[in-house]
């Protein structure tokens, strides 16, 4: 049973996601709009994170504060779905990127909540942009003294990434028993467990946030800023460091929240939405005169992506795509479905060499990667029929082509039996073929399997992403896809237990168009031998010398086959 664990891994439905292209490329932002027009009576709220984060703690609170205003919840650069700066950026580089994020969403006037790292952020921006900022709430706003801030700056070095990613996924334990301290006893774990997953997104690129804080003191930048604040002192291992912030408030107040620790935006959203709604909209003097606005860092130049990412509204909400789309072009559009318990993400290689000459596009499958989770436990022809939204939406009427891998393979081989005017050709990374006797045996083990304190959860999945993946991978790969598995939190395991239920016998002998299968020697080389028979029009490749991983590690070859099978 998930339980109350999917509280913190659904998004309100009242919030949306998006993206806008910024300073560095994409930045990914979520956002509730009031539906009866009760925005214009307040400013819009948007929210910074702390680091390493995203947006994603502020759900509840976006969602909240988004019933009489826009709220909106930015991935600041690197972090989250945004996209990364090409260098170390500073707290001003980051405050400059927040702000041409707002000019891209119009955004004349806001106030401003910033946690932890998100509170420099947010005092970068008023000094930059003084006119665009009307009031400021800061979760913890440290002043640290000299000694605190040498210990401090150790713990920087120690999150500079490291040559070598330990085989035993140390790192990854170590992380997780050195910050689960900071939540109080009756925080959730899955509250802590999905919170640790989102600090890791950022890799190797994670330790830019606390780089850039830490060389900002906020006993300099404090004194300067005429707008009113509201500093809120949680116990969360700054409790004295921000009490120390109080002489530095020019127009401001420290409220102690001594019940609160870490993790409280997400766990006490409600009560948090009130304590905001007193101080925005009651009284403050917004009169004090403002300094001149602080000159903001030169952006950079960047070459532009190929892979652009965005999210389609479908019958189980919201899908996340990558799509590189070379413009005009007669080839059919293809679409990726991937493996679980990863993410379209494992398909960019492969769509940017799909991509020069055709529309190419990958999903994440509901449940996995950025994609909201269906209501219920999904059936394959549930995730079968939601790709045709996002087929519909992408590549409008058809046909396209598909390929499959694993998972995807089984949603491939459905929408080819169920879509036939739909879908022209199939080509799949495996048949996961199983009797019934398997299949049901394997049901029984798709279950979701809690957190636990001492991380067991997560060092049995690291030690089977190194055995699965790390024969053919480098270790910095192992550790981005072991990062990607963590995505679907208490829904992971859905992918797999629809696969299971799934009755490939009366499928197989329906599908008319032309499929291409490979098999490599990834644990399903038998079971793809024994779904041949079943296949009407099937060749079948043979790449045994390759296990899991290989259609990013070798994607020019399988991009030479996909290519030479879709345009025979």
């Amino acid at each position: 049973m998930i339980g109350d664990a999917a509280l913190y891994w659904r998004k309100p439905d009242n919030v949306k996601r998006a993206y806008v292209d910024g300073r560095y490329g994409q930045m990914h932002y979520r956002i509730a709009v009031p539906t009866d027009g009760a925005a214009a009576a307040h400013p819009p709220i948007i929210f910074f994170h702390q680091s390493p984060s995203s947006g994603r703690p502020f759900e509840g609170l976006v969602s909240e504060m988004g019933r009489d205003r826009i709220a909106i919840a930015v991935d600041t650069p690197g972090f989250g779905d945004s996209d990364a700066p090409p260098a170390p950026p500073t707290i001003a580089d980051y405050a400059a990127a927040v702000a041409s994020f707002m000019d891209a969403l119009k955004l004349d006037e806001v106030d401003v909540f910033g946690d932890h790292t998100g509170a420099k952020v947010g005092v970068e921006l008023a000094l930059q942009r003084p006119q665009l900022v009307r009031r400021l709430v800061f979760n913890a706003c440290p002043v640290y003294s000299p000694e605190k801030m040498a210990e401090m700056m150790t713990h920087l070095e120690a999150e500079r990434p490291k040559d070598i990613v330990p085989q035993d996924g140390s790192h990854i334990l170590h992380r997780w028993k050195g910050t689960k301290g900071s939540y109080k006893p009756d925080a959730p774990m899955e509250l802590y467990n999905r919170d640790f997953c989102e600090s890791l997104r950022g890799l190797d690129l994670a330790w830019y946030g606390h780089n850039a804080a830490f060389a900002v003191k906020h006993s300099d930048n404090l004194p300067h800023v005429s707008q009113p604040i509201l500093v809120l002192c949680p116990d969360d291992g700054l409790w004295d460091a921000t009490m120390a912030s109080k002489p530095y408030l020019k127009n401001g107040t420290i409220l102690e929240l001594r019940q609160f620790g870490m993790g409280a935006i997400s766990q006490h959203s409600t009560e948090l939405a009130k304590i905001l709604r007193d101080f925005l909209d009651g009284p403050a003097d917004d009169t004090q005169p403002r300094a001149a606005p602080r000159q903001a860092p030169a952006a950079p130049a960047l070459v532009a992506k190929p892979v652009r990412r965005r999210f389609i509204d479908s019958r189980a909400k919201q899908v996340h795509v990558r799509v590189v789309d070379p413009g005009r072009t007669t080839k059919v559009p293809v679409l990726c479905l991937h493996m679980s318990p990863v993410s379209s993400r494992n398909f960019e290689p492969l769509l940017v060499r799909l991509g020069k000459d055709r529309l190419a596009f990958a999903a994440d499958i509901p449940g996995f990667g950025e994609s909201e989770a269906p209501q219920k436990l999904p059936t394959i022809a549930d995730l079968a029929d939601i790709m045709t939204d996002v087929t519909k939406a992408v590549a409008g009427a058809g046909p396209i082509d598909l390929m499959g891998d694993h998972t995807g393979a089984v949603i491939a081989i459905d929408l080819a039996a169920r879509y036939p005017a739909l879908i022209r050709k199939v080509a799949l990374n495996t048949v996961p073929y199983f009797n019934a006797d398997e299949r049901a045996e394997k049901v029984a083990h798709s279950v979701y399997e809690a957190p636990t304190a001492d991380a067991a959860h997560l060092k049995k999945r690291w030690e089977s992403m190194v055995r699965i993946y790390g024969p053919a991978m480098g270790m910095r790969d192992v550790e981005r896809n072991f990062v990607e598995t963590l995505r679907g939190g208490p829904f992971g395991h859905w992918g797999h237990h629809a696969v299971f239920s799934y009755d490939m016998d009366p499928v197989l002998p329906k599908i008319d168009q032309p499929m291409l299968v490979f098999r490599p020697k990834d644990g399903l080389e038998e079971n793809t031998l024994r779904a041949k028979p079943l296949l009407k029009n099937a060749q079948l490749i043979d790449l045994l010398q390759y296990s899991y991983g290989f259609m990013e590690t070798q994607a020019d070859e399988i991009a030479g086959y996909l290519r030479s099978f879709y345009d025979a």
